[in-house]
């Protein structure tokens, strides 16, 4: 069996998970009363449950784009590591949420992932007030729902959201990756390294490119060599692995949060 062959072989056994999670997302899903997150949910009127399954969600998605690319025999370069990017982001955001056994943690990331959820529709709003021909009537409405931002931003905060606020690259992917891959610090470094390349992509910047590329020896005369890079199916799998793994620890958590803790222990006994 080829190398190419062989991983996507590889590819093709998370097709099942990836189609159950997209199945999962049609249906709406509400903690058990009783519940980790029916309890964290009462912090505040945007509920916590809803912005970890929608990471979840979003983090399947990109997943399950990267793979119809590969399935359609597309593999590209860039765009590639920025999809696996977006997975990654939202897995871990997910995990972030929902992995302290703390509800005071839990729910100071949950109410912070909010406050950062409602800025960034903020300044699309705050965007939408330099829009030529604009009238007095569309500058209220859109002044009102910055006013009403504001009073979800600070009801947020004074619900307990965490003050240092949510920073991706310092707190969220190493946390994630800390928890999935706990006894292996080669991988969460590797997990580290492949989020910057990646983010190097999803800012058009040629360095992550550039460490993918097969160089040729500079011509006579020339410091600068030419480079040449294409989809790799061993490339894009290692990332895909990471955030497909972090993904799963993500679901399971979800399930584990919602669950009422008699069904807990009534589960536990049955699998014990």
């Amino acid at each position: 069996m080829s190398s190419h062959a062989a991983y996507l072989r590889h590819f093709e056994a998370y097709e099942p998970e990836l189609e159950k999670w997209r199945l999962r997302a049609q249906e709406l899903e509400k903690p058990e009363p009783g519940s980790d997150l029916h309890e964290d949910n009462k912090a505040f009127l945007h509920p916590i449950s809803d912005e970890a399954r929608l990471s979840l969600i979003s983090a399947g998605e990109h997943l399950r784009l990267a793979w119809t690319a590969i399935k359609a025999k597309e593999l590209y370069p860039s765009a590639h590591f920025t999809t696996l990017r977006g997975a990654l982001v939202a897995a871990s955001q997910a995990v972030y949420i929902l992995g302290p056994t703390d509800s005071a943690t839990r729910r100071g990331r949950g109410l912070a992932v909010i406050v950062e959820s409602n800025k960034r529709l903020r300044q699309y709003h705050a965007e939408c007030l330099r829009m030529p021909g604009l009238t007095d009537s569309d500058v209220q409405k859109i002044q009102q729902q910055l006013n009403w931002l504001n009073e979800r931003i600070d009801g947020a905060r004074a619900a307990g959201a965490q003050k240092m606020g949510v920073n991706v690259s310092d707190q969220v992917i190493p946390y994630a990756a800390a928890l999935v891959f706990d006894s292996k610090p080669d991988l969460q470094h590797t997990l580290m390294l492949l989020w910057r390349q990646m983010s190097g992509d999803a800012h058009a910047l040629a360095w992550a490119l550039t460490l993918r590329a097969q160089l040729d020896p500079p011509k006579e005369g020339q410091i600068l060599s030419t480079g040449t890079v294409g989809g790799s199916l061993q490339d894009i799998a290692e990332p895909f692995e990471g955030a497909f793994r972090i993904l799963k620890r993500g679901w399971s958590l979800f399930d584990q949060r919602c669950r009422a803790e008699e069904h807990r222990f009534a589960e536990e006994r049955m699998s014990g």
